[in-house]
């Protein structure tokens, strides 16, 4: 199983991991994982030079990036296990479009959705740095108009300007804002000038611009691969022309060589909205949520008829036999479950709650066998995997077993998992000393897949 750490104090190691994503994102990277750390909560773990990153944050817990490195199958079944193991629905986040298709492909049935606020703005390199054409008139004007005004403006580099200077310029950039505007990005403020500070040791780049020896405006980010990503831009907007002097600034700077700048997301701000797309990206890079349901999900209040029975889903009305078939100790030694040093109650209500909690977390559902209105036995699905698998059990009470009713139950119930539910795989086991459960399996068209000491294990493939 793997073991999670939290990411902050690894972040630049792991910025070797980083630069081999082929996703692009700009929470792929130091710099992000830095400045959110408080708001997404993030961890990883190694696995043969693989990266897996899992991420909890407001309306989402558990959700695990794409991983990055040599083994990335292996690293995907690894995740699987951890879920599985941990009972976590398999969440999986900023994820880009051809990733979510290979993600589609590898499981049965994944829901894809995403929030237009979170996707990242990917700009030409070229065109941020040139500014040429019609279509950025209004930024040249812009920052050949505070030229001319700031003739003597001066940009430098972030590492230089001392800590006097950055306090003074964001008390400024606070009081420009206003104590009413500020209230919503006073957390942002604090974790950018935490960020400022860190930018040799996180290997980050960034500029300022001075007037008269005054810091007006600052901005740093990271270069990963062939992208130069803009974390941080802040300035007094009483200068105009400020920030596209400094956006083009630091393009000029940094981004010579490379293809593309990205520019973050605008998080449903419109203002920023407006602002980003004025600058005319050229992708503006969609982040999909990628959720993969289990068989689970596909059962909805089932009836089951069969010439002689009927199969629902376990009733209130059910208490009294379900309790009965529970303490039946003679059933139950073969069932795996010991009521006895299992519960701490044996009561009607315990054991009918406890089917409903293991149904409330999906693990297990447990169905009701009926002839007539007679409750006569349980079939179970339970081990759904994320491929489409799912094991099948049963038992019944003794005065009706032998008269072919287990068969005729668990023959409807599992042509129900494959052509309801869309099952590829069901599985099945049984102890060894359990003959007859062994002869009703091998009816049922099952094949012996392995043993343990104490048990038979099945499989069968549909098609």
């Amino acid at each position: 199983m793997i073991n999670f750490l939290r990411i902050d104090e690894h972040l630049v190691k792991l910025k070797e991991y980083f630069k081999k994503s082929t996703i692009s994102f700009c929470d792929i990277c130091v710099g992000t994982r830095y400045l959110w750390r408080k708001k997404f909560v993030a961890y990883f773990a190694e696995y043969k030079n693989t990266l897996i990153l899992k991420e909890t944050a407001n309306g989402y817990s558990n959700a695990f990036y794409y991983p990055i490195g040599e083994n990335v199958q292996e690293a995907l079944e690894q995740i699987e296990a951890f879920c599985v193991e941990n009972n976590l629905p398999l969440l999986f986040c900023c994820i880009d479009n051809d990733t979510a298709l290979k993600l589609a492909e590898r499981y049965l049935d994944v829901e894809i959705y995403n929030d237009r606020a979170w996707s990242d703005y990917i700009y030409s390199t070229e065109e941020l740095i040139t500014l040429r054409g019609k279509k950025f008139s209004g930024q040249r004007n812009h920052i050949n108009k505070f030229k001319s005004v700031y003739s003597d403006y001066q940009v430098v580099d972030l590492l230089d300007v001392t800590r006097a200077e950055l306090d003074s310029f964001f008390v400024e950039y606070v009081e420009e804002k206003g104590e009413k505007n500020i209230g919503l990005e006073k957390e942002e403020l604090l974790s950018v000038e935490q960020y400022v500070e860190k930018l040799k040791e996180l290997d980050q780049v960034g500029i300022a611009i001075k007037v008269d020896g005054r810091v007006i405006g600052i901005t740093a980010g990271e270069i990963l691969s062939d992208t130069l990503i803009v974390h941080v831009e802040k300035a007094l907007k009483k200068y105009n022309g400020v920030y596209p002097t400094l956006a083009n600034e630091f393009n000029k700077r940094y981004a010579v060589g490379l293809s593309k700048i990205n520019r973050e997301e605008d998080c449903g701000d419109m203002g920023l909205r407006i602002s980003k797309l004025q600058y005319h990206p050229i992708e503006i890079k969609q982040k999909n949520f990628v959720l993969v349901k289990t068989l689970f999900d596909k059962i909805s209040s089932p009836i089951i008829k069969t010439e002689r029975l009927t199969i629902t889903e376990i009733l209130e009305r059910d208490k009294k036999d379900y309790f009965r078939l529970y303490i039946d100790e003679d059933l139950n030694k073969f069932w795996g479950y010991d009521y006895k040093t299992d519960c701490k109650e044996a009561s009607e209500e315990y054991f009918f709650n406890f089917q409903n909690s293991l149904k409330e977390k999906k693990e297990e559902f447990s169905f009701a066998v009926r002839k007539g209105d007679k409750f006569i036995g349980e079939l179970v699905l339970y081990n759904f995997t994320f491929k489409g698998e799912v094991e099948i059990g049963f038992r019944f009470f003794r005065e009706f077993q032998k008269k072919g009713y287990a068969f005729e139950s668990a023959s409807a119930l599992m042509e129900y998992t494959k052509n309801v539910l869309g099952a590829k795989v069901i599985k099945c086991r049984c102890f060894k000393q359990n003959v007859e459960s062994q002869n009703l399996i091998k009816k049922l068209g099952f094949n012996k897949d392995y043993e343990t000491q104490e048990k038979y294990f099945f499989v069968k493939k549909l098609k």
